[in-house]
């Protein structure tokens, strides 16, 4: 009797703590909700009061009108090049110099670990001017390399790798290093397979990060051609403000459904990640 109230009990619990939890879920939902229903609204009932959640009728005609008014494929690959070869450099990087960290000694180790570290302390902001007139002094305005060079590496994906890595047994290492097998060996077949949750999580921060990036494809691209899906949303919201949200709502829908589809993939993987990486550091 005492077992079945305690396993009541808990299941009271778990219910609680789940509706708990929904509220700030929900919350979090919402302006995405309500963006996916203005993008079917027409232009007087996104106006209507009091609003309504769900449209009269789902109308695909914003959609038609926002990929007709501007090139949103275009937009779309920008970014999508942008984004992906950054996140690709960063995790080779961020991968190199986490192994070199946690599996290898060598003179003045502490020492380049702290200034990894230290430049996470560093606003992206106050690199802004200095990256510029690197960029410009190489002639790379307005190109595909001016937006992902300077993002190749990341301090936060080698730390984030460092804490992994080290949790990882040294007699495997020396098992490898026995039969013959290098330090390349063992990296590339033993140690990112092992941290898979961790790279995962990192890559889909790095891509994410480098889609909503704003400030920097702003400054150094000049041409409609280059502009990135934020630099776009901003261009459409300021041409299409006057004649209809949901136009707009319609291509927000469209430019950062690439992002949102990637996070819900690899949810599990993502939380995995950053859970075993807090745990084990």
């Amino acid at each position: 009797m005492k077992n079945s109230v305690t396993a009541q009990q808990q299941r009271q619990q778990r219910l609680l703590a789940t509706l708990v939890l929904c509220l700030p879920a929900l919350a979090h939902l919402f302006p995405i909700l309500y963006m996916l229903s203005l993008s079917f609204k027409s232009a007087t009932e996104v106006f209507e009061y009091p609003p309504n959640l769900i449209p009269a009728a789902f109308d695909f005609a914003n959609y038609v009108t926002a990929i007709k008014s501007a090139p949103l494929a275009r937009f779309l690959l920008n970014s999508l090049i942008v984004s992906l070869s950054v996140t690709a450099l960063q995790l080779v990087t961020s991968i190199l110099a986490a192994f070199a960290l946690a599996r290898i000694e060598f003179p003045g180790k502490k020492f380049f670990l702290a200034v990894i570290l230290a430049t996470m302390m560093v606003p992206g902001e106050v690199t802004i001017l200095p990256n510029y007139l690197t960029i410009a002094r190489l002639g790379w305005l307005d190109t595909y390399r001016s937006m992902i060079v300077p993002s190749a590496a990341s301090g936060f994906g080698v730390f984030l790798l460092y804490q992994f890595f080290r949790t990882i047994p040294t007699e495997l290492e020396e098992a490898v290093r026995v039969d013959g097998g290098s330090r390349f060996r063992f990296l590339w077949q033993f140690v990112v397979p092992l941290s898979m949750p961790a790279i995962v999580a990192f890559g889909v921060y790095a891509f994410v990060a480098t889609w909503n990036q704003y400030l920097w494809p702003l400054v150094v691209t000049q041409t409609t051609e280059m502009r990135t899906v934020q630099i776009a949303l901003g261009m459409f919201r300021s041409e299409n403000e006057a004649s209809s949200w949901g136009v707009i709502m319609a291509a927000t829908a469209i430019l950062v459904a690439p992002s949102i589809l990637l996070f819900v993939a690899t949810q599990k993987q993502f939380v995995r990640g950053i859970m075993m990486s807090g745990i084990k550091g």
